[in-house]
């Protein structure tokens, strides 16, 4: 049987690896079809595209969307939308300077705390990507401030501990027009973590395509039921990793979901149906 992994995190946002070393990876793990993830970015998938035609490996344009609904942050995977869209350049353009200004006050509030570390330093390990706390997080890491990754977190940078600031973000809604504009198809990102199915049914009548049934975070019987809620509404299914590259000495985790190719096809057709204007349900309008 053929797999694909559709959630990998690059270099071009809080990845480890770069799109080449991804492709290179991919093709190792003798896998079909790819899709860069980056949050609120696409060059990394851009690059990839490069990368793939040479190792015969299909690269996905793919995006993370970050957004918010009341109560709840809500990760949205974007598939298939066309990376020249005026929206979509204008939003990742935008996210980049929010995500530096942001990490900006995070920095600040670390100084408050005592803890001197430079923006100059993250902006580094960036290394030309959107900024994100995981960066931060290895700089506290590297200037000895903790102990481990997940320690900055729980200690500095996670939800409600003292250096955390709230990214601005847009709306599920919001997110979900922005990719159906630019020609794409919406998924749900690991709604295990922190989504009630109330809010997956809602998003489903705003327009969601599909839900990410396959993640290292679901256990067997959350896979079950939201493969259960994704056929019961005629909604697409996808899966991935999540990987973003070894740190504090952990593997790749990329291919190590085994999501079937078949589900890739699915999509396709699907995308193929509402381009020629064939599908018309009651969570999407074409």
């Amino acid at each position: 049987m053929e797999y694909i992994d559709l959630h990998i995190h690059s270099s071009h946002s809080d990845g480890i690896k770069s799109p080449a070393e991804i492709i290179r990876f991919a093709h190792e793990f003798k896998l079909k079809a790819i899709s860069i993830t980056d949050h609120d970015a696409i060059s990394g998938t851009i690059l990839a595209c490069t990368s793939a035609e040479k190792k015969g490996i299909e690269v996905i344009p793919g995006i993370e969307l970050s957004t918010r609904m009341t109560g709840c942050t809500v990760h949205l995977l974007g598939y298939y939308f066309d990376m020249g869209n005026a929206e979509i350049l204008d939003y990742v353009e935008q996210n980049y300077y929010i995500r530096e200004e942001r990490a900006k006050k995070i920095v600040s509030r670390l100084h408050e705390l005592g803890i001197k570390i430079s923006f100059e330093l993250v902006k580094l390990h960036a290394n030309g990507g959107v900024i994100g706390r995981p960066h931060i997080a290895d700089v506290l890491l590297e200037e000895g401030y903790v102990y481990s990754f997940r320690d900055a977190f729980e200690k500095y940078l996670g939800e409600n501990r003292p250096a955390y600031v709230q990214k601005p973000t847009i709306t599920p809604e919001e997110g979900i027009r922005l990719i159906h504009n630019a020609g794409g198809l919406v998924f749900i990102a690991h709604p295990a973590v922190e989504i009630t199915d109330e809010n997956i049914y809602h998003l489903i009548g705003q327009g969601l395509d599909g839900i990410e049934v396959y993640h290292p975070k679901h256990m067997p019987s959350d896979v079950e039921h939201y493969m259960q809620i994704a056929q019961a509404n005629d909604l697409l299914i996808c899966g991935g990793s999540d990987c973003h590259g070894p740190r504090n000495n952990n593997d790749m985790m990329m291919g190590t979901i085994p999501v079937p190719y078949s589900h890739l096809e699915q999509m396709k057709s699907r995308l193929a149906d509402v381009q020629t204007g064939f599908v018309v349900s009651n969570h999407r309008l074409v």
